[in-house]
């Protein structure tokens, strides 16, 4: 009886024993798939965050530099310009200066249209002599242009283009006695004419440049053609 009371013990306690062992075994299972899925979920988390960080910059100073880069980078579409212009032409085998002020905008940086205004006023340094009278000539423009200008190469401190540029206005010719400062005849006449040629921009600086031109002036109107 002895004997098989102790048996009776060991088989309990051996029991007793497999069974801690296994709950102890189910619990490191399920602590490792806790873990896994815990895992899985922080690996999700910090692959999302990497995805985000490359899309927004996290540095305010990063975004500032790709908005200035792309700003530089990318030509605007419309951009507005301002010049002072001085001609150089001839009327009557006299060489004369016209001055003119013009606005317009650039399409593109290929395309450049338009407005102009020109005046010129200056004395004709020839001399006539009408009955033994000394004559003096005095001519006076005023006009207006439209102007266009097609950019064919474009560097950030040169450029080359072909201009084209028609005007219509008014030109006054005035003679007036030479002794006396009388006036002795007054023509007003209208005026058109047309400017094409070569075209050449320095710009040493973003807005500020040195544009010059090389063409022909012909008159369109009327038969006082020496205004070329």
């Amino acid at each position: 009886m002895a004997g098989k009371s102790g048996r009776c013990i060991l088989i309990c306690v051996g029991f007793l024993i497999w069974s801690g062992c296994r709950s102890q075994v189910d619990s490191l299972h399920k602590t490792n798939g806790v873990d896994k899925r815990l895992q899985k979920i922080v690996s999700g988390n910090i692959q999302q965050d990497a995805i985000v960080s490359k899309r927004i910059p996290i540095d305010s100073a990063d975004a500032v530099f790709i908005k200035d880069s792309l700003a530089l980078t990318i030509p605007k579409l419309i951009r507005a310009e301002f010049r002072l212009d001085s001609r150089a032409s001839t009327f009557q085998n006299t060489e004369v200066n016209i001055y003119g002020y013009y606005v317009g905008a650039m399409i593109k940086n290929k395309l450049s249209l338009g407005l102009a205004y020109y005046r010129l006023s200056t004395n004709l340094p020839a001399k006539i002599v009408i009955n033994g009278v000394n004559v003096g000539t005095s001519l006076v423009v005023n006009c207006g242009s439209f102007n266009s200008e097609l950019i064919y190469y474009n560097h950030r401190y040169i450029s080359f283009g072909f201009p084209l540029e028609i005007a219509v206005g008014q030109y006054q010719l005035i003679k007036t006695s030479m002794d006396d400062n009388k006036l002795l005849s007054q023509q007003n006449k209208p005026l058109a004419f047309a400017n094409f040629g070569l075209s050449g921009t320095f710009k040493p600086f973003k807005f500020i440049g040195l544009k010059l031109m090389v063409g022909y002036r012909k008159c369109i109107y009327p038969a006082e053609r020496t205004f070329n």
